[in-house]
Parts: structure tokens; sequence; C-alpha cells
């Protein structure tokens, strides 16, 4: 395991979940981008540097969904790890790809940092 903060993009389009979850994740040691939607995660992603993992919600509000995102960011991207969450939806593992990996919400009191640390290694 590596002594490097991971870096993460984070993927979700409500402004209180986004500011909570990446103070927590940056709280964790974390290096933390955000985006609250597709397009805006496309934007960052195309412009680099890439994230080691990216933390997707499903739903989405504006155009594509988190599923979406992570089917082109494996095609695109496949180093890069992904961690889809949801508190509404729970995919079946033929929705997204394969290597990805789903966690329910709310996470637990720092379920989500152990998670996504074990994901960056």
């Amino acid at each position: 395991m590596s002594d490097a903060s991971p870096s993460i993009l984070l993927v979700e389009d409500d402004p209180l979940v986004l500011d909570c979850t990446a103070a927590m994740l940056a709280d964790g040691g974390c290096d933390v981008r955000r985006a609250s939607s597709v397009a805006e995660a496309m934007a960052l992603l195309d412009e680099g540097p890439l994230p080691a993992v990216i933390v997707t919600d499903i739903s989405l509000a504006e155009g594509a969904s988190g599923l979406d995102l992570a089917r082109t960011v494996a095609e695109r991207w496949p180093q890069v790890k992904l961690l889809i969450v949801s508190g509404e939806q729970r995919p079946t593992h033929e929705d997204y790809p394969e290597g990805a990996l789903f966690f329910t919400k709310p996470y637990a009191q720092g379920a989500l940092l152990t998670m996504v640390r074990e994901t960056a290694w």
C-alpha cells in the first residue's frame, strides 16, 4: 500500500451531499475533485490528470447517469477504478462495467473512505 493520497473524482448532483462527502474524503487524506454532472466529470477527465478512483452517484439530475459515466470511463480509461453509489437504486452486476464496485448510501461513518482507499490500491 502506498502512502500517497488517493486522487478521487466525486460525481454527485446534490450540492450538500457533494460538499459533505468531499469533506469526509479530504479529511481522510484523499485529494478530491468534484463534479455535479457527467458532462462536468468528462471535462475534468479530459483535461487531466486522471484520478485513481471515480465515485459516482447513479442518479444525476442533468443528462446522463452515473452508470453511463462508469461505462464510458471503463472504455476510455480502464486504469481508473470505479465506485458506483446509490441510495435509491440497486443495479445488477450486468448494469455496470466489470471491475466496478457498488456501494449503498447513506454511508456508515468511515465506510466510504475505507472502500475508496481499498479500491485505490
